[in-house]
């Protein structure tokens, strides 16, 4: 094993075990959160998160993607990293005070409405620290981004332990997320020996230059992030989460159904390379074909496993949400596809596709809105799950045409 292969091979591990560890400590924090708070506030609580990936993906606009990408392709300079990073805090400032005005016109109460505040400022921590981490990747050094992103879920774990012994509120637990967020940013500093304030300057022409090459990226993920987000928005629309339960049942299934989506995406994760490096093979048709079996039998077993599992899985939460069990049945049909969407994807991306997959995710947002506005109002959280269900098939076939056009 040479020195490339050996890097690959522990920072592929390091990103693993990081993945599992960070995903552990988030889904107990989530719990004991939603003991504490209960069916109603934790869907006040994982509304205000909804809000929150929404701005984020906004501040974020591809930003990291390209900045990895240019590091790691020797083009990105010091200059160009102070530009991404300078750049970013303006747009986080921006977005911050919008979504302050935003926020004033929510129809919620007042303590929603301080926690979301509190939450959004939480965000540009997140924003700013995701830059030195995109720093980290494209040097290869996958352990420091795992050991931050591990300190700062576990510093998390440590205050919203204390908030659920002590029976805190709302506020408290978007706090306890501040704070985390803050412990890892100072972490990422002292280790990679950032000064934020030599990295901040203002350059108009480097500014228009880095938006020209990342708004097709940051527009894709937008669009992505509203379609994965815009089924809680339109629940918290019908069903107010400051009188109804309706939003914290579906978020503690989707919870759960999110935390098994990231294992099953480990296989994608590592068989992408294998599909970009051997498209053009002779023998790919029979690597194709065994992934595709590959994928169709861990979806199967996915689905099955959590629907058996549903509700002794809600009930780490607490017996309260065990109304979310058929909430969380029907989420898991959905990973009966998602595997094997997964592959097809790969494909497309390795095949050159992205325009054509770009479309896909703009008919997917607009299906899975419209669905959402039909059926939301008469069946609440029970629709929604079937909306998510319903687009994951569409998804699936829409990937698979994308595909085929790549394998013919």
């Amino acid at each position: 094993m040479n020195e490339l292969e050996r890097n690959i091979f522990f920072n592929t591990g390091y990103q693993i075990i990081g993945k599992i560890l960070t995903s552990l400590l988030g889904f107990i924090s989530l719990s004991l959160i939603a003991r504490s708070l209960g069916i109603l506030l934790f869907g006040q609580y994982s509304l205000i998160f909804v809000y929150l990936s929404l701005s984020g993906i906004f501040a974020d606009f591809g930003l990291v993607t390209l900045l990895i990408r240019e590091i790691a392709s020797k083009r990105g300079s010091k200059k160009y990293l102070k530009g991404i990073f300078s750049l970013r805090l303006l747009l986080n400032l921006l977005i911050f005070l919008v979504a302050g005005v935003f926020t004033y016109f929510l129809p919620f109460q007042q303590t929603f409405k301080l926690s979301l505040i509190l939450g959004f400022a939480s965000n540009v921590i997140l924003s700013l620290s995701s830059v030195f981490l995109g720093v980290f990747q494209a040097g290869l050094r996958f352990k420091l981004v795992a050991s931050s992103q591990i300190i700062t879920n576990l510093i998390i774990l440590i205050f919203v332990f204390w908030g659920y012994w002590q029976g805190k509120d709302l506020l408290y637990f978007i706090m306890a997320t501040l704070l985390g967020n803050l412990f890892g940013f100072l972490f990422i500093l002292k280790k990679g020996y950032f000064s934020p304030f030599k990295l901040f300057i203002l350059d108009k022409k480097l500014f228009f230059r880095i938006i020209k090459d990342a708004w097709p990226i940051g527009l894709g993920a937008i669009v992505t992030t509203f379609y994965l987000k815009i089924d809680s928005i339109v629940l918290s629309f019908f069903y107010n989460p400051s009188f109804n339960q309706d939003l914290g049942i579906y978020s503690s299934a989707y919870k759960i159904f999110e935390v098994i989506g990231v294992f099953i995406g480990f296989f994608k994760t590592t068989t992408f390379p294998v599909i970009a490096s051997k498209l053009n093979k002779k023998n790919f048709y029979l690597i194709y074909q065994k992934l595709i079996r590959d994928s169709l039998l861990i979806g199967l077993l996915a689905t099955g496993c959590l629907f058996l599992m549903s509700e002794m899985l809600i009930n780490i939460f607490s017996r309260d949400f065990v109304v979310a069990t058929s909430s969380l049945k029907i989420l898991s049909l959905a990973l009966s596809t998602r595997v094997v969407s997964g592959i097809w994807l790969s494909v497309g991306v390795a095949g050159g596709k992205q325009k054509e997959l770009f479309f896909v995710s703009i008919a997917a947002f607009i299906f899975n809105l419209l669905l959402n506005l039909l059926i939301i109002p008469r069946y609440s959280f029970i629709g929604a799950s079937w909306v998510t269900v319903f687009t994951q098939g569409f998804i699936t076939l829409a990937n698979l045409w994308v595909a085929s056009m790549v394998i013919k």
